[in-house]
């Protein structure tokens, strides 16, 4: 016989334990959409009456899809409603005043 040394057995591989189901398989949220981010973007800091467009039409996608984002949708579209209302009577104000001083140039001459 031949000297060899002992041979050592693996450790056990461990298994699911007894009396406790396996994990389910981890299921990822569906992404967000694009049209949802872009109206909240152009809505507060581009140009407010995309936001309205593109929280309109996030909306609608978002219906027929199943994506997430219609909290952003939504308050791009308050963002763009709001801020389109503030523009428009900014340009109110802003042409009156020019009218008048326009009006008022001419009538002093």
């Amino acid at each position: 016989m031949t000297d060899q040394p002992p041979t050592q057995q693996p450790p056990p591989v461990p298994g699911p334990t007894p009396g406790y189901p396996p994990y389910p398989p981890y299921a990822y949220p569906p992404p967000v959409n694009m049209y949802a981010i872009l109206a909240l973007v152009f809505g507060a800091m581009v140009f407010p009456p995309l936001g309205i467009y593109f929280g309109n039409k996030a909306k609608k996608q978002i219906a027929q899809s199943g994506e997430r984002g219609v909290e952003l949708a939504t308050a791009g579209l308050v963002v763009g409603w709001i801020f389109t209302a503030i523009y428009g009577l900014f340009v109110l104000v802003w042409c009156g005043f020019v009218g008048t001083m326009i009006v008022g140039s001419t009538a002093g001459s």
